[in-house]
């Protein structure tokens, strides 16, 4: 250990240094409601909060967010690595691999068997020499474009390229869907609380997905519906029994020519292996939600090897990044029994409500 710093756990009383360092580090202002919320009211379990610090100055942080995990049909805890930050003027220290080592520590303490996280290309090319994480795979976001040129300042200023380039995506939406007829198969309501009829929808279907947060209606209320973030919830129906959900929202993004844009995301989408056609209806429903609330595009993360991407692709969705890496760590023996299946990316299902994105 450095003698320059000690790392040890968050407490309340580190408050107002740790929003200091959110702020010096990340730009932004973080709220304390959602800080407790994420951090310590998560029922599926208190993240692990380690910090460094350096006199009275804390200079590092690092959460572990707990997670119930269907893991080939065994319930584990597992956590995810987020909010990891060190003060500008500590890097090169060892800051980060110390409050990282230290937590997985913690980790097999508490019987988490797997650390995994969403890092882009850079900070995992950063991490895998420190910490002995491995690559699952590129997550392939999908964006369905709805107004051009506004969704072209994504990605470029240029007046010009946004111009053609928003009436090219326009086109292509248009001819995307124009002989789409859509389906009515199926009963969606909107949800404002997720009950027991969720849970047995989930007992149904975990068996499709090997790896996967669990879907418990506790889990999803605590996750969306009681957030201080907002979420929009759908189910569909078939015979007035549950057979897929969808949730929407909105995020404010910067240009890049400064302008205020904003982005539509299906955060989180599932439904019967039998009943494909209700994630359309689904999707169909946020998407009307969505433009409703100004999105000029809708994105959605999706492992290509589900069947989900087959549809966005038909509905319109491109492809054309992959911002984030799917990384993990086992590191209990439940999660290293299995080898290498834990790195095969068609084991995992993964939408960005599993991340802290957005």
């Amino acid at each position: 250990m450095n003698p320059n710093y000690i790392i040890k756990d968050y407490e309340e009383s580190n408050w107002q240094e740790v929003s200091g360092l959110f702020k010096d580090v990340f730009g932004k202002d973080i709220d304390p409601q959602y800080f407790k919320w994420k951090n310590i009211d998560n029922p599926q379990g208190k993240s692990i909060v380690k910090i460094a610090v350096s006199g009275d100055k804390t200079i590092g942080l690092s959460s572990i967010w707990n997670f119930r995990v269907n893991f080939f049909g065994e319930s584990i805890s597992a956590g995810q690595s987020v909010d990891a930050m060190v003060d500008k003027n500590y890097r090169k220290m060892s800051i980060f691999e110390n409050m990282a080592m230290e937590a997985i520590e913690d980790m097999k303490k508490e019987d988490i068997q797997l650390r995994f996280n969403f890092p882009n290309e850079a900070a995992y090319l950063a991490s895998i020499n420190k910490i002995n994480i491995k690559r699952v795979c590129d997550i392939p976001q999908y964006i369905k474009i709805l107004k051009g040129r506004e969704a072209a300042g994504m990605f470029t200023g240029n007046k010009v390229v946004k111009l053609v380039g928003g009436i090219l995506l326009d086109l292509y939406r248009k001819a995307k869907t124009i002989s789409i007829k859509k389906a009515h198969k199926y009963d969606v309501r909107e949800i404002e609380w997720f009950d027991q009829s969720l849970d047995a929808y989930w007992d149904k279907v975990k068996k499709d997905y090997p790896i996967a947060v669990e879907r418990s209606s506790k889990y999803l209320n605590w996750r969306y519906l009681s957030s201080p973030n907002k979420y929009k919830a759908f189910a569909a129906y078939s015979n007035n029994e549950i057979i897929g959900y969808i949730i929407a929202a909105m995020e404010e993004k910067t240009g890049k020519s400064g302008e205020n844009i904003l982005l539509g995301h299906i955060v989180d989408l599932m439904c019967s292996k039998d009943h494909k056609d209700a994630s359309i209806e689904l999707i169909t429903e946020a998407e009307r939600y969505l433009k409703a609330n100004g999105a000029c595009a809708i994105s959605c993360w999706m492992i290509k090897e589900w069947f989900y991407s087959e549809i966005l692709s038909k509905w319109a969705y491109l492809q054309l990044r992959s911002p984030s890496v799917l990384a993990v760590l086992p590191v209990g023996e439940t999660v290293k029994a299995v080898g290498d299946f834990v790195y095969d990316n068609k084991n995992w299902y993964i939408t960005i409500g599993d991340s802290d994105y957005i």
